[in-house]
């Protein structure tokens, strides 16, 4: 029994601490107007991650949040960005809007797993989006794709999904409807964010986990975009098919696609493809 017990209470002495366990409430707090009276009760919410090393709000994450207010949605933005001067918002700050400041730890998971914890009733929301600040975007109006997040049977959606390294939804934009995250499976899955080391794991064991997590409770998902409609096998559908995705109405970019342009956009500079569609400048948006 000893020997049994002994590489468990090693192996949970190991495991990275829970990011919940290591943030108390003094580190998280609200920059500005709080407004979580009204998302304790709005049926429609949308918690965006943000970190910048600057403490700057891209035009990007500003169009992003307006869009979603357009489309009916109160937004909740949980910044990690260092320091305690005020964020800089390029284009101004939406109105509306409540911040949460918090320690850069556990990446976009660890700040969506604070949102549901110091506001419990998002739990609840009927329809509650969780996204992150990696796309660039969007360079047109959103409306069509909210839509399909709003009408779905769904209990759990996003924008596209992913076959790569497994079956799942992709979590920079995912969304929960009718309460769904008030199950106990689901519960424990978000209250047990660790702080890892790097974001290969935080794919693997959340991203890759949340949709685990979802089938073996039999909860019904969907994709606005699948995977196979755009790329092949198991081929990242917003890297590999990033140009398909533009074609079937997706108005952004992942910020990886623009970094790392000479390899997913050889034949034609990213900034050329967008000027082209939808007339903008790249540089201004990120």
């Amino acid at each position: 029994m000893l020997g049994s017990d002994v590489p468990r209470r090693w192996w949970r002495a190991l495991r990275p601490p829970r990011v919940l366990e290591v943030q108390d409430s003094a580190s998280v707090r609200v920059d500005g107007d709080d407004h979580t009276v009204d998302l304790r009760h709005a049926p429609r919410v949308c918690v965006v991650a943000h970190w910048d090393a600057e403490g700057r709000v891209s035009h990007s994450v500003c169009v992003l949040l307006r869009a979603l207010q357009s489309a009916g949605f109160s937004a909740l933005l949980v910044s990690s960005a260092p320091g305690g001067a005020p964020l800089t918002w390029v284009g101004g700050r939406p109105g509306g809007l409540t911040v949460l400041r918090r320690p850069n730890i556990g990446y976009d998971f660890g700040s969506w797993a604070t949102a549901l914890d110091r506001i419990p009733a998002l739990r609840r929301c009927e329809n509650l989006l969780l996204m992150n600040d990696s796309l660039a975007g969007p360079f047109a109006s959103p409306a069509h794709l909210l839509s399909l997040f709003l009408t779905t049977d769904a209990a759990v959606w996003g924008l596209t999904d992913s076959l790569e390294l497994a079956p799942h939804i992709q979590s920079y934009c995912v969304g929960f409807k009718r309460g769904v995250l008030e199950q106990p499976e689901l519960r424990r899955f978000w209250d047990g964010i660790r702080v890892e080391a790097d974001k290969e794991r935080v794919v693997r064991r959340y991203e890759i986990g949340l949709s685990g997590v979802i089938r073996r409770m039999g909860i019904e998902a969907e994709a606005a975009i699948a995977a196979a409609d755009v790329v092949e096998g198991t081929d990242n559908p917003t890297l590999h098919g990033w140009r398909r995705l533009l074609e079937r109405g997706f108005p952004f970019v992942k910020r990886r696609v623009i970094r790392e342009t000479a390899r997913w956009s050889p034949d034609e500079p990213v900034d050329d493809v967008l000027r082209r569609r939808f007339d903008v400048e790249l540089s201004a948006w990120l």
